[in-house]
């Protein structure tokens, strides 16, 4: 069973994507600001990330940050209301590997998952 790591301070979107996913067969770690995410990331050893880019403590680029400096590999979808071109340009300078602006459709994000998790393994050689 893959496993995916949800990050953002906002709760009810956590909770409803997680819901969401975990209908489709998918484990779900979730996190409610960017250093509980390093914290989950460390301990869960997720296959794949989404991570909103404004979240306190610690902020999605300083989590993307810390957190290709080992398991390189592992996807980082960003999601974030801040749909601005820098920003995205912004995520692909940071190493994020997709974006997806908020608010989120569900069956989008399904398939952006799918793809990148299949690549995953290639990554990962």
């Amino acid at each position: 069973m893959q496993k995916i790591l949800i990050i953002d301070d906002e709760k009810d979107a956590v909770d409803m994507l997680a819901e969401f996913l975990l209908a489709r067969g998918y484990a779900i770690s979730k996190a409610y600001d960017g250093a509980e995410g390093i914290e989950r990331f460390d301990s869960d050893k997720p296959d794949i990330v989404m991570c909103d880019i404004k979240m306190p403590k610690k902020d999605g680029w300083e989590f993307l940050q810390e957190i290709r400096s080992s398991r390189r590999w592992v996807p980082v979808i960003i999601v974030s209301g801040m749909s601005e071109t820098s920003n995205i340009m912004k995520g692909y300078d940071f190493e994020a590997d997709y974006y997806i602006a908020k608010p989120i459709n569900l069956e989008q994000t399904l398939k952006a998952l799918q793809i990148m998790l299949s690549l995953a393994p290639l990554r990962k050689q």
